[in-house]
């Protein structure tokens, strides 16, 4: 028996749920892990914008000019025409006018909203304390720059940046002379945002002094693209391990299935005139397995005693009955011969005698049908001309339909060689041409097929009957089976003459089945392979 269509291999089931569910896995922790990596970078970027601002505030003070801060600028980011372009900018506005002081050459021009945004507020200004100017004197007022201070000497200008001198070695520490240089104060917290310019997006930290803001940028674009290089990595590693979970999966599955195998290729193994075949168990098979099949050796060490002991009482009963059968039939035959015709005990004797010849045959078929089970049906194969071996078949079927006035059609290919048992094949076609007339309408049809095609020989009986029902097709081929299900003798018969050719057939090697079954028609057939 084959396995219905719908079902699904459990290795391939187990494969694939063992793939969502690892793929579910990798997919919630790769979220996980890039929503992580995406805050750590995010907090590097952070970390990257204060470092430099730590620098550059360093470097300031509220009478820093126009030039110191692009020199401060070019010192911290690297961005004069010397210098290759990077990624960072700095941009200083003040508060009182919303004037940019100075920005770097590839600062953004569109985001002065954004930059007057986190300008601190005047309550934020007036908590910062005053910044004195050099010299002690009081400091500029708030919101407004001074004027810058007298040119330092170049040895203050280099201490004031944190750089040595230009053009010569800078003086002994004992030699320097330090200018006041007053305390830059930061009058809240540094706030960082993000905005876009030019399909750029940009990470700002704002420092703010009570004069000025400065701003501070990095280019989210490396920051980006690191992001999807470590999205990228994980998704082929993800898909990588889920290939690598699925083919895990199929041979866990295959290691965990070879117990089963071995039950459905024992099962496959077993018939009905051998079942003292059992099940292997092997030492690496694991308990449950282990315990399933010695259940299912059980099962088939009862169902072979059991078969067995039905076997044996069917073939005994039969042919103890052969002997009183065959001396009730002499007994009736001869009083049937001594009783004068058409008198009751004529008819009485008759009507017995038939139910004994019934009987005889039942007999005979039950005993045909229990040494095919037990696999003893003695069989004589041999090589004949089954085209020739027909015709005595048609000379019969000729007569039998002239008597039901039935009109039979042949067609016969000539030299077609079987090798097979003829006895057997001859009852097999015997007992469909029989039924073919049996179960016929008046003034129908049979017809006899012989023909050789693609190595295979069909033998087919066609009758012009009324067609079987569809719930008593499957059913045909069952011992005692009989569509008149009151069992009325309408036509004569006892259920097994199908079941009887069937087991004929295949201790031929052939296979007997029903073809078709339509309105006014019916057609059986016997395959069986050519010598």
């Amino acid at each position: 028996m084959s396995a219905p269509a719908n079902t699904r291999s459990f290795r391939t089931r187990l494969a694939l749920q063992t793939m969502i569910v690892a793929g579910t896995l990798v997919a919630g922790f790769g979220a996980a892990a890039w929503w992580y990596a995406s805050q750590t970078l995010e907090r590097s970027v952070d970390d990257r914008i204060i470092a430099p601002a730590q620098r550059v505030w360093n470097r300031i003070d509220p009478y820093t000019t126009d030039d110191q801060f692009k020199l401060i600028a070019d010192l911290v980011f690297g961005t004069s025409a010397e210098h290759n372009a990077t990624h960072a900018v700095l941009v200083v506005q003040e508060h009182a006018q919303g004037k940019t002081l100075f920005a770097t050459p590839n600062a953004p021009k569109d985001l002065n909203a954004y930059f007057r945004s986190c300008f601190p507020t005047q309550e934020e200004i007036g908590r910062a304390p005053p910044v004195a100017p050099p010299g002690g004197g009081p400091g500029p007022p708030s919101g407004r720059r001074h004027s810058p201070p007298p040119p330092r000497r170049d040895g203050e200008f280099g201490d004031l940046l944190g750089t040595p001198g230009f053009g010569r070695p800078p003086p002994p520490p004992q030699e320097r002379e330090l200018s006041f240089r007053p305390q830059m104060p930061m009058v809240r917290e540094p706030v960082t945002f993000t905005a876009r310019s030019g399909g750029i997006d940009w990470r700002f930290g704002a420092f703010s002094s009570p004069t000025y803001t400065i701003f501070i940028g990095l280019s989210l674009t490396d920051f980006y693209a690191e992001i999807n290089r470590m999205a990228w990595w994980y998704v082929g590693a993800g898909a990588l391990g889920l290939v690598l979970a699925g083919f895990g999966a199929l041979w866990t599955s295959g290691q965990a299935m070879r117990p089963l195998e071995r039950v459905v290729s024992t099962a496959q193994r077993l018939t009905a005139s051998d079942l003292a075949e059992r099940i292997p168990v092997q030492r690496d098979d694991n308990r449950e397995f282990a315990q399933l099949i010695d259940v299912l050796n059980g099962m088939m060490q009862r169902l072979e005693g059991s078969f067995q002991q039905a076997v044996r009482f069917t073939a005994d009963a039969s042919h103890e009955l052969k002997t009183p059968l065959a001396i009730m039939l002499a007994d009736l035959d001869d009083a049937v011969r001594h009783t004068a015709p058409g008198s009751a005990e004529h008819e009485r004797f008759v009507s017995l005698f038939e139910e004994a010849s019934r009987l005889k045959q039942i007999t005979q078929s039950l005993l045909l049908l229990s040494q095919a089970d037990a696999g003893r049906l003695p069989t004589h194969p041999e090589n004949y001309d089954l085209s020739l071996d027909l015709e005595r078949l048609i000379e019969d079927g000729e007569i039998l339909c002239g008597q039901a006035g039935l009109t039979l059609e042949h067609h016969i290919e000539p030299g077609i060689m079987v090798h097979a048992d003829r006895a057997l094949l001859q009852q097999v076609f015997q007992n469909l041409l029989s039924n073919a007339i049996k179960y016929n309408r008046p003034q129908g049809r049979v017809s006899l097929t012989l023909a050789q095609h693609d190595g295979q020989i069909v033998f087919a009986v066609a009758n012009t009957g009324a067609a079987i029902p569809a719930e008593n097709q499957q059913r045909l081929f069952e011992r005692f089976f009989r569509g008149d299900k009151a069992h009325t003798r309408q036509t004569d018969g006892f259920g097994l003459g199908l079941n009887i050719a069937t087991e004929l057939a295949r201790a031929n090697g052939a296979e007997l089945r029903l073809v078709s079954s339509r309105e006014d028609e019916t057609v059986f057939e016997v395959r069986m392979k050519a010598p």
